[in-house]
């Protein structure tokens, strides 16, 4: 069963790469999420981010640590 830290590790993984890549933060987070639903299945996906409060805090917090300086910006 999937996870929020499990969806919001993969994620922000795949959100730090396509900003390395140069794309803007909500281009890069439509990708990850884009991926994380191939990945896991679109209605995955989609429960575990209904189901979560805090969701917001959790994918930030989970982004600053990854990857900082697009974080910050």
């Amino acid at each position: 069963e999937l996870t929020l830290i499990t969806l919001l590790n993969y994620v922000g993984d795949n959100f730090c790469e396509y900003r390395n890549l140069g794309h803007d933060n909500y281009k890069s987070l439509l990708l990850s999420y884009s991926d994380a639903s191939h990945n896991y299945g679109p209605l995955e996906v989609k429960n575990v981010i209904e189901k979560s409060d805090n969701f917001k805090v959790a994918a930030i917090a989970i982004a600053a640590v990854k990857c900082p300086q697009h974080i910050m910006e």
